[in-house]
């Protein structure tokens, strides 16, 4: 192992040796503009505040790479910090890895929701796996689509996934066999990042949460 890599116990040894295994670095995009509002953004293309775009030169300093692939949502908030990071190739953008499409509730605030359609969204919540948003996703729905990506993709390697909070969630619960109603366990804050190793026996959280340095 590397200086720096912990060590594991019995039972996840039996799960790293591989001849695939990945590496993956999984971030989640820095703060973004208005981020003390409690506002539904969804795949509305916000850009990041000042303190984001802080965080994004301080997770591209704490986890630099190299990186054999670097994936990232194609939104704004995500792309600076994957510009960032340093690769062997062209960071690779999709919209696969956008948040979730909250269709025609997009860009307003919860309170607004709440006055505008107070039994929709009380039905979203009650089963936000299924529910819709009108015009849009529920989140078995991102569930599908990101680990459809992720199956597709099958890469291997050292890489870096910059996403979104639901994309996470989603990838972590498809990687450890949990099912998306179980998404909500997983709270990553605005420009963390997390480890994940992958093999063909299955996955292991190696971090979880991290916070860049930004002193």
């Amino acid at each position: 192992m590397t200086p720096g890599t912990p060590q594991f116990d019995a039972a996840t040894e039996r799960i790293i040796p591989s001849t695939r295994v990945c590496r993956v670095h999984l971030f989640r995009h820095p703060e973004v503009l208005g981020a003390d509002e409690r506002r539904c953004r969804g795949q509305q293309d916000v850009p990041l505040s000042n303190k984001g775009l802080r965080e994004a030169a301080a997770s591209a300093t704490a986890w630099p790479g190299p990186y054999d692939r670097v994936f990232s949502s194609d939104l704004l908030r995500c792309r600076a910090l994957a510009d960032r990071l340093q690769t062997k190739v062209p960071v690779h953008s999709t919209q696969l890895l956008r948040e979730q499409d909250m269709g025609e509730w997009d860009g307003l605030t919860w309170e607004e929701l709440t006055r505008r359609d107070p039994d929709g969204t009380l039905a979203y919540w009650d089963d936000y796996v299924r529910a819709r948003p009108p015009g849009g996703e529920s989140y078995g729905d991102v569930y599908a689509r990101v680990n459809g990506w992720w199956r597709d993709e099958d890469p291997v390697g050292t890489i870096a996934i910059v996403t979104h909070i639901g994309c996470i969630r989603a990838l972590l619960c498809g990687w450890l066999g949990m099912g998306p109603a179980e998404a909500l366990r997983w709270a990553p804050a605005y420009a963390t990042h997390s480890e994940v190793l992958i093999a063909d026996a299955g996955a292991v959280v190696v971090r979880f949460g991290e916070a860049p340095p930004t002193g």
